[in-house]
């Protein structure tokens, strides 16, 4: 299973970071993360605080799987609005969904401020819009629940929406708080060498291939012909989880990405805010700390599309950021696509599978994997610290 393709941004802009070598011995642990993502990272820094010994394995380099496609929007929506939601999970749980989407910002703005690179991290406000004239009224709906719920937003017109923006919209919703952005790459790497510094061992280039249960331990057998013991075993390891569960709980897709070369301005892009639109599939745009624009979206259910579906998809994307921003000279520098998953409900699934003794999952699938991967930190965490059950473990249980 190919996740990444052609050329991305985080892995192509930065350096590597950090290397590290593979298993070349049996060891043993009290946990095991398998995974060395962003989603892995994540969870390293929060298990790292327990006083556990942890080791962490990739079959890869450290970051260059998913996390290097990773547009990385820190939004709280997700990919359902709320009223949609609430059709499939019930309100409470949709605002529940919502909210704890919004906390996960605001603990990534905390962390941030704990470790010495700062992963170009930027709060910003975000803007989710349509051009469809049919779908105002329900903007207006979907815009009173949500300011209902305290979120702090602002509806906007086709008039007031005419002074921000270059492209036309029909009703838009404008949320002041609970959007950021970051650099994936650099975040997992900078979690990773802080988690070091509370004994966390890493070993990349180091696949598992399977397990044993024996003596309540855990078994995990390497393709170096080496074994690790663990107590508890953590599955990081995203789409590729899907070899190990044998349960239909996402649905991959393709998703595109281009970004341009540093732009000189931003002309009809209103606070350089995090926009979405709300096609199907839709598309999302963002900046970066040195004037990029990253554009994604035209999403196809292909794992490995044919070469004239990816360049048209890639021109697809191009022309959209033309059509929304004439006013902006870019360039497009990198252009990369990767597998996207889709649940259900547009919620990860986090915690306990009944079919596997003593392993925790931190599946981000969805837009918001690593707002997704934080909550899951935060509630394994809880789990393996106290045997403690996060109060709306319902809401990403396999079991939901």
């Amino acid at each position: 299973m190919k996740l990444v393709s052609y050329n991305p941004i985080w892995t192509n802009k930065n350096p590597v970071l950090n290397k590290y070598t593979y298993l070349s011995k049996n060891e043993d642990c009290d946990i095991l993360i398998i995974g060395g993502g962003i989603t892995g990272a994540i969870l390293s820094y929060y298990l790292s605080f327990l006083g556990k010994k942890i080791i962490l394995v990739d079959k890869n380099i450290i970051g260059y799987g998913s996390t290097s496609a990773s547009t990385s929007i820190l939004q709280y929506e997700v990919d359902y609005d709320i009223l949609e939601l609430e059709k499939k999970i019930g309100i409470v749980n949709a605002l529940k969904a919502y909210k704890a989407n919004e906390a996960a910002v605001y603990e990534i703005e905390r962390i941030i401020k704990t470790l010495k690179d700062k992963c170009d991290f930027t709060r910003r406000e975000s803007l989710y819009f349509t051009q469809d004239k049919t779908k105002v009224q329900k903007f207006k709906e979907e815009y009173k629940i949500r300011r209902a719920a305290d979120f702090d937003i602002e509806f906007l017109d086709k008039n007031s929406a005419k002074d921000k923006f270059s492209f036309p919209i029909e009703a838009a919703i404008y949320s002041r708080c609970g959007g950021a952005e970051i650099d994936p790459y650099r975040f997992a790497h900078e979690l990773i060498k802080d988690s070091q510094t509370r004994g966390l061992i890493v070993y990349e280039n180091t696949a598992v291939l399977k397990y044993q249960h024996k003596n309540n331990k855990i078994i995990i057998y390497t393709d170096k012909h080496k074994k690790i013991t663990a107590q508890k075993v953590v599955v990081a390891t995203g789409y590729q989880a899907k070899n190990l569960i044998k349960q239909n709980i996402v649905t991959l897709n393709t998703s595109f990405t281009i970004a341009t070369k540093p732009v000189k301005n931003f002309d009809g892009w209103y606070n350089r805010c995090i926009i979405r639109n709300d096609c199907t599939p839709y598309n999302y745009l963002r900046t970066t700390q040195d004037n990029r624009i990253i554009i994604g979206g035209e999403d196809i259910a292909l794992n490995n599309p044919p070469q004239i579906i990816i360049k048209d998809k890639y021109k697809k994307l191009e022309e959209k950021l033309h059509q929304m921003f004439p006013n902006i000279d870019f360039e497009i520098e990198f252009k990369f696509h990767g597998l996207f998953g889709d649940t259900k409900d547009g919620l990860p699934y986090i915690g306990q599978h009944p079919k596997f003794k003593n392993f925790y999952f931190a599946l981000g699938y969805g837009s918001n994997g690593i707002l997704y991967s934080i909550i899951a930190g935060q509630i394994i965490r809880d789990m393996i610290a106290e045997g403690k059950v996060h109060k709306d473990i319902h809401l990403y249980s396999f079991t939901r």
